[in-house]
């Protein structure tokens, strides 16, 4: 599992455009490492370190909020209403490090697109067969019972803490999942369950029937972009939401990248900006509804 889980965070990365080796090291660290070395020191093995997740879920350069909540803040935002992202990580080994490269896959959108970026953590002891006590949102039914009304309480203290720095409220939110934190953002949307703006589901999400039973009786339908992988052994399962959303009726739209594997694409991501811009898709035009926080 754990070469598994290390391929889910490294394909985040990677399709984000940053560096990775193939060990899983901190991205910059080996280049940073060697020019302070001295010149005769150079060609020396490094000694072994510790992963440095064990001391930090936030990678370095990103400020954490209550809760263990990381936040980026975009040096120019778009033009238009304030937007925060809300990201979902993928399911994370504990102490490996991992949730870095798609902490940073996630800053990079973010970047990219002018736009706030919080990043939340999920729970342990609720993870899927063999990893049970890694880090993953609540799926099941019973775990949302136990964990949910503390997670999105947890979300809005770190929103209001970001609002604060950021100098003002976001006018717009949306969730972006990745992987285990897809099938969470859909679980979500179908339940009806955050004033949001809109979702992207990566390389997680399904059409299963207690979801569709579930989309059905919902009243806030709020746009919901999907994308996959082909190569993804998994993409079938986002196959399926497509189908279902376009059954219910739901505000949508599927993009799949035959050539990618359990991804999230620039192409994939900015097509996802577009389509939950407030422009097209039934979402809600600026300024209406905003005044709720993502509860």
């Amino acid at each position: 599992m754990r070469s598994t889980a290390m391929v889910l965070s490294l394909a985040a990365l990677l399709a984000a455009g940053a560096p990775a080796s193939a060990e899983g090291d901190e991205p910059g660290a080996r280049s940073a490492g060697a020019s302070a070395a001295a010149p005769e020191a150079a060609a020396a093995p490094a000694p072994p370190q510790a992963a440095p997740a064990a001391a930090r879920w936030c990678a370095p350069e990103l400020a954490s909020l209550p809760g263990d909540v990381c936040a980026f803040l975009p040096a120019r935002e778009a033009p238009g209403p304030r937007v925060l992202m809300i990201f979902l990580h993928g399911v994370v080994q504990p102490d490996s490090g991992w949730q870095w490269a798609q902490q940073r896959g996630a800053v990079r959108a973010g970047a990219r697109h002018g736009v706030a970026v919080m990043m939340p953590r999920g729970r342990r002891g609720i993870g899927p067969n063999t990893m049970e006590d890694w880090w993953c949102w609540p799926t099941a039914t019973a775990a949302q019972a136990s964990h949910e009304d503390a997670l999105l309480a947890e979300w809005d203290a770190a929103r209001a803490e970001l609002e604060r720095r950021a100098g003002g409220r976001f006018e717009r939110v949306l969730v972006f999942g990745f992987s285990n934190g897809a099938y969470y953002a859909t679980s979500l949307a179908m339940r009806g369950r955050l004033p949001v703006d809109g979702y992207a589901a990566f390389a997680g999400g399904s059409g299963a029937r207690y979801l569709e039973r579930a989309g059905a009786q919902t009243r806030l339908r709020v746009p919901l972009f999907v994308g996959w992988g082909g190569k993804d052994p998994a993409h079938r399962d986002q196959v399926a939401l497509a189908r279902m959303l376009r059954r219910l009726k739901w505000p949508s739209k599927a993009l799949g990248k035959p050539r990618a594997g359990h991804a999230m694409t620039d192409d994939q991501v900015d097509q996802a900006f577009e389509f939950l811009s407030g422009d097209r898709g039934g979402a809600k035009k600026p300024g209406r509804g905003r005044a709720a926080r993502p509860r």
